[in-house]
């Protein structure tokens, strides 16, 4: 594959990255004002559906990450 295929392979997995993870943060609001899901519900011991989502969301953060590196073509530390 070249360079602008790969290219353009990478900016719509990103499109669909972003898409999935502004999904997943208004199922957290959603949580919140439904019942009362807080950060720290989120961020100490998450259980269930939020433990799901927050594990999700970190996973494709960090691909995110990942394809920023190989469109500019840095290196992740």
């Amino acid at each position: 594959m070249n360079d602008t295929a790969n290219d353009k392979e990478l900016q719509k997995e990103r499109k669909e990255i972003i898409s999935r993870i502004l999904e997943i943060q208004k199922k957290f609001m959603e949580l919140e004002r439904e019942k009362g899901v807080t950060e720290k519900d989120i961020h100490h011991n998450p259980k269930g559906i939020v433990k799901e989502y927050k594990e999700e969301h970190e996973k494709l953060a960090n691909r995110l990450v990942d394809i920023a590196h190989k469109i500019k073509g840095s290196i992740r530390t």
